[in-house]
């Protein structure tokens, strides 16, 4: 006759897989350090220019690189692997499907100071690149105030942008503003999901975690899980 375990020994159970979760993650990442990776060249320019063409030209410049935190004057290739985020980061988090670090209070883009992050999924390999850098700009009616001071900021710094998408939901604008350049996209983003929210990023046009990701999606789908299951 199978006995089954009380109720409090339950508890137990459940940190224990939590904890194989965890060390299974971290054993992966350990071993991903032994791939070979790959660098941009980390040179960039500063401080800008005053002449205000010749500035918004060395910040573009500067955007196919990666993003200058100009405070310490440190340029954050593109294509960094995750497994080397650890270096850069003031404070990681690891949850059930993400690894988050974040970045600190830094100031880019002749002066503007925001607080920034990278994500990781865990379906992605940990040598993959770090193509995007975001900052969750607000809530509701604060947030759709910094949507339009970011968006008046970086026009007047960058110039005017490449795509508009906006509508009215109620008193809030979402939507989407974006501005292109070669390599690199600066996306201003507010959505409506129990709240209004807004968010700013730059990265990567051609994002490889995301050809990544529908590559998945796909294989997925060949072995017949359904879009529910996917979370579609």
């Amino acid at each position: 006759m199978v006995k089954i375990p009380p109720i409090a020994n339950l508890p137990t159970v459940t940190c224990n897989i939590k904890t194989t979760v965890q060390i299974l993650r971290r054993l992966k990442e350990l071993v991903s350090h032994f791939d070979k990776t790959n660098h941009l060249d980390d040179s960039f320019i500063f401080p800008y220019s005053t002449d205000k063409t010749e500035k918004r030209k060395q910040i573009w410049d500067n955007l196919q690189k990666g993003l200058l935190f100009e405070d310490e004057r440190l340029l954050i290739p593109w294509l960094t692997p995750f497994n080397q985020l650890d270096n850069i980061k003031e404070k990681r988090h690891d949850s059930g499907d993400r690894t988050l670090w974040y970045l600190g209070k830094r100031t880019i883009l002749d002066g503007y100071e925001g607080h920034f992050e990278v994500i990781k999924w865990t379906w992605l390999p940990w040598t993959n690149p770090m193509t995007v850098i975001s900052e969750n700009i607000g809530h509701d009616f604060e947030g759709m105030k910094k949507f339009h001071y970011l968006n008046d900021y970086i026009t007047n710094l960058l110039g005017d942008p490449t795509k508009i998408d906006l509508e009215k939901f109620a008193s809030y604008d979402i939507g989407i503003i974006q501005w292109q350049n070669d390599l690199v996209k600066l996306t201003l983003v507010g959505i409506e999901h129990f709240n209004f929210r807004y968010n700013f990023s730059i990265g990567l046009v051609k994002d490889k975690n995301e050809e990544y990701n529908n590559k998945t999606i796909v294989d997925l789908k060949t072995s017949e899980m359904t879009d529910e299951e996917l979370g579609k």
